[in-house]
């Protein structure tokens, strides 16, 4: 059965204080606490196929207003935002300049969709096989005509729609071989509800990129999808803020708002930090782990982007130092940032190769940054070495110039009173 709004209202009250401290995003369950499903997946639909094709077909400006319409009619308010295309990436641009401290966006509980599967936390295929389970309810279709279709280049830039080839171009065998193990779920996962397999890699890749987990006291771990917060693009230097304001009136709701912490311009995008900046005050300093700042290698699985920011280039650069990505640099030694940079030039590129491109560029940028500091460390930490070589050379010649001194005005105390007493 589907979550009643309330338990899992409940539920996310209760876990809110220990979620704050882990920066998540917190969402909670979604529809109307009369509706049912089986947790068991229906029989797939001859539709599907054509149905996640339209998803990208869709004319946006009319799929928005549908939305914004949808989210308004839920108790949400979209009317600061509209959807853009941004270099090739959909997201979100004021649609009005918006002041610093209010709210960008507000989302209400009633919009949210419960993806989870209970007691099956563990396997990423679950939330995707459920998300399936959605794509043709009438009460769920203004989010829906949103989601980016199997074609878009939101998924085709995701590992899992790459080709051999293409994969083989990221010269980072720890994200093939990741890639390699999701597609078999997905191959496994398909055959055993009889669905497509390309269907379940885009729900798995869709489910990636788009939902957000809650630990709840009560049901545990859930997957969770929130529509309109899920189109911000990412900033790892971003000052905007996710809130959430809770009332306790009957059934227990909530609204969740992304906040300006700066004023906005109109047209201008509007993004939100996914992870942590090791700059920020609640930062890491680059050694960042857990729901803090992300790997590229995070990056691209989970979201299907290279992310250039400054503290992301110091968090790869440490972990690509480590022993164990040794498999790794090996690999990026096959090209140069040079010979990718040129690579990068031609405008026949594929998306996938165009993206595996600048990831790897991208790595080699940061692995040379981390190696030049460590070797200036190894530098500075040998000089002072040999400072402090040098002062302590200095200080045991001036104790033992010292000593040759005391040594001298005895020896010269008693030559005078041996003097004195022979003249007695």
């Amino acid at each position: 059965m589907r979550r009643s709004r309330a338990k899992v209202g409940a539920s996310l009250l209760a876990a809110v204080f220990a979620l704050s401290r882990l920066r998540a995003f917190l969402t909670f369950t979604a529809g109307s606490p009369d509706r049912s499903w089986s947790p068991q997946l229906r029989h797939p639909q001859r539709g599907l196929r054509s149905r996640l094709c339209a998803l990208a077909s869709t004319t946006e400006e009319n799929a928005w207003q549908r939305f914004a319409e949808w989210v308004a009619a839920r108790g949400g308010d979209m009317a600061n935002v509209e959807i853009a295309d941004i270099d090739g990436m959909r997201g979100l641009v004021a649609a009005r300049d918006i002041a610093e401290n209010t709210s960008i966006v507000e989302i209400p509980l009633t919009a949210s969709i419960d993806i989870s599967e209970p007691g099956n936390d563990a396997d990423p295929s679950a939330p995707a096989l459920n998300l399936l389970k959605f794509l043709d309810d009438p009460e769920l279709k203004p989010y829906m005509d949103l989601l980016p279709g199997r074609t878009s280049p939101d998924i085709s830039r995701m590992p899992d729609f790459f080709s051999e080839e293409e994969l083989e171009m990221l010269q980072c065998p720890e994200v093939v071989q990741k890639t390699h193990r999701r597609q078999q779920l997905c191959a496994t996962r398909a055959d055993e509800s009889s669905l497509d397999t390309e269907d379940v890699k885009w729900a798995l890749c869709t489910v990636a990129q788009r939902a957000f987990s809650v630990v709840s006291p009560i049901d545990g771990l859930l997957r969770l999808l929130l529509p309109g917060i899920d189109l911000f693009n990412h900033d790892a230097h971003a000052l905007h803020e996710m809130r959430v304001r809770w009332t306790l009136q009957g059934l227990v709701t909530a609204t969740f708002k992304v906040v300006a912490r700066s004023p906005i311009k109109k047209g201008e995008e509007i993004r939100i930090c996914y992870g942590g900046d090791p700059f920020r005050p609640d930062g890491c300093g680059g050694d960042c782990t857990g729901d803090m700042a992300l790997t590229n290698a995070a990056y691209l699985q989970r979201y299907g982007f290279v992310d250039d920011c400054f503290g992301t280039t110091m968090v790869d650069g440490k972990w690509l130092v480590k022993p164990e990505s040794e498999p790794i640099r090996e690999s990026l030694a096959a090209t140069s940032a040079e010979e990718d940079e040129k690579l990068l030039s031609d405008s026949s590129l594929s998306i996938p190769a165009k993206t595996a491109i600048q990831f790897r560029r991208q790595l080699k940028i940061a692995l040379k940054a981390q190696q030049e500091a460590d070797a200036l460390k190894a530098k500075a930490e040998a000089a002072k070495s040999e400072e402090q070589k040098q002062a302590e050379r200095e200080a045991k010649e001036k104790a033992e110039e010292e000593a040759r001194l005391k040594e001298a005005n005895a020896e010269e105390a008693r030559r005078q009173l041996f003097a004195a007493l022979e003249e007695k």
